[in-house]
């Protein structure tokens, strides 16, 4: 018998009689606490932060041939369950320099903390080994994740559903779908402030799926108005390239035509030709948001006078109305409804 398949028998085997001894130990009681010494896919997670969800904690390996069978299952309901306030976290105690390569190769898009010592407080003794943690904090099952863990969340979900699971969907959906609409409508900065709202932890696959490609759509718009700014530089329209550029940087953060749009503002900036042309610009147009918001003041509610002059303080803060946008929506607020 080929040694990877005698490697693969026993680690199962080890997995199957460790899982058995384990069980009337963990099952019933409360989850040690997770750690890792760095994560993948997310910011760093704790089983107290997560109180109200459903948590799975599986411990593998990338040397461990059972484990890497499993990771497909994983990944498969990982997509499946987190929309329903399922949280799958793997750890392992390898380095990065290992497992980010192998972790990417493998399509692993949950959490996945590596650098862990977690295991020995599980009384782990063969690996892959899942845990299910309710939302209270108690492990309610454990085994090896292809060996019904599936069945295990189906039943674990109805009988303690995650808090908030489906108040937290909702919200975000409704964000998306808003987002959609200005891209639809070309409104990019109100699109790109929608995908901020959009909560970053525990994103299931259909999310994350959306806010990628509404960020690629915004990315190639800010190249497009980073190619508008060019020609208004080429005709001299220096305020006009300001406006083009300050939109690009806005709208894609960290795209390369939002970094290259930022450089070329600044260089536009340090021109003495252009800027004072800019900054006139800047006044009139920061001027005329204030007088168009004044005429229509007495029919607009409060608060949307509020985040309007928010708004203008915020798109031309050096300039003289900016300043008196942000003082009058602060002294707005003080005084209250």
């Amino acid at each position: 018998m080929k040694r990877a398949a005698v490697v693969a028998m026993v680690l199962g085997l080890v997995a199957s009689t460790s899982g058995t001894a384990a069980r009337a130990a963990m099952v019933g009681k409360e989850a040690p606490e997770i750690q890792a010494g760095y994560w993948l896919n997310t910011e760093a997670l704790s089983l107290q932060g997560l109180r109200g969800k459903i948590v799975v904690v599986e411990f593998w390996a990338t040397w461990c041939p059972p484990c890497r069978t499993s990771i497909p299952h994983l990944v498969e309901m990982n997509h499946k369950f987190a929309s329903q306030g399922v949280v799958f976290i793997s750890l392992t105690d390898e380095d990065r320099k290992t497992v980010e390569p192998f972790a990417r190769k493998m399509k692993m898009d949950y959490a996945v903390g590596g650098g862990s010592r977690t295991s020995g407080a599980y009384g782990v003794r063969g690996i892959p080994h899942a845990f299910i943690v309710d939302p209270s904090g108690t492990v309610a099952w454990e085994g090896h994740p292809m060996a019904g863990l599936d069945k295990a969340l189906e039943d674990q979900l109805k009988k303690t559903p995650p808090a908030a699971a489906a108040e937290e969907k909702a919200p975000t959906a409704s964000i998306l779908d808003r987002v959609g609409e200005e891209i639809a409508k070309e409104n990019y900065a109100a699109a790109a402030e929608g995908l901020d709202k959009v909560p970053e932890g525990n994103r299931d696959a259909g999310v994350k799926r959306r806010v990628e490609g509404y960020r690629a759509a915004l990315a190639r718009a800010a190249a497009k108005s980073l190619a508008q700014a060019e020609r208004h530089v080429k005709d001299e329209t220096w305020y006009e390239a300001s406006v083009a550029l300050e939109t690009a940087a806005r709208i894609a953060p960290g795209a390369e035509a939002a970094k290259r749009a930022e450089v070329r503002l600044a260089e536009l900036m340090a021109d003495e030709k252009a800027r004072p042309v800019i900054e006139q610009g800047r006044e009139a147009a920061s001027a005329q948001a204030l007088a168009d918001l004044e005429t229509k003041q007495a029919e607009t509610a409060p608060v949307d006078v509020a985040a309007a002059l928010d708004e203008i303080a915020r798109n031309w803060p050096d300039t003289k109305a900016g300043r008196d946008a942000a003082a009058r929506a602060e002294k707005m607020r003080a005084k209250g409804p």
